[in-house]
């Protein structure tokens, strides 16, 4: 049985950003983290046509699992699915509850606005062409990453190896994510 307490997360569906989900996938299983990947079905068709297998389902996700990150890669498709699915607010809402990392890249930061889960005015940042979902609830900044307390948000697919290292330095530390960075060469 999986320790949920020592894994991270990674929610995908349809029309997901490839690159996203398969870099923060990728870099958090090269710094020893468990990664559970979770879809709105059992195969996933991602934006540039790829198919995913997903781990879990959405529903085979238990209520009360305790996990240290969630992580929603974007595409607008994706981030739609994630914004209008009750098992992805009723994680998300006991996650932030719990003080657990939440991630989320490219067009996925419209789940904090759907599901109204940080206070009016917090800083994020998304992709620059669907700024206007988390505007004016929250306070769009033009950055590649944005670090708020336990959210981290990115712009999109060219931030994604920063956005996972960033994610695995505050999860398992600076040296283990520069561990990686230098494995990977980058």
């Amino acid at each position: 049985m999986v320790e949920h307490h020592s894994t991270v997360l990674v929610f995908i569906a349809s029309g997901v950003e490839e690159m996203e989900a398969v870099t923060v996938c990728d870099i958090l299983r090269r710094g020893g983290l468990n990664v559970i990947v979770a879809g709105e079905s059992e195969i996933i068709t991602a934006s540039r046509g790829m198919k995913f297998l997903p781990d879990v389902t959405f529903e085979h996700i238990a209520d009360d699992e305790e996990y240290l990150a969630i992580i929603l890669p974007g595409g607008s498709r994706a981030a739609d699915t994630f914004c209008n699915h009750p098992h992805v607010e009723k994680i998300l809402r006991s996650h932030m509850k719990r003080n657990s990392i939440i991630g989320a890249m490219c067009a996925s930061p419209s789940v904090f606005a759907a599901y109204d889960l940080l206070p009016q005015g917090t800083a994020m940042t998304c992709h620059p062409g669907v700024k206007h979902v988390i505007q004016p609830r929250y306070e769009y900044v033009d950055e590649r990453i944005v670090i708020n307390e336990q959210v981290i948000t990115c712009q999109g697919a060219g931030c994604s190896i920063d956005f996972a290292l960033t994610i695995l330095s505050m999860l398992s530390g600076n040296e283990m994510s520069q561990q990686v960075a230098k494995d990977i060469v980058y």
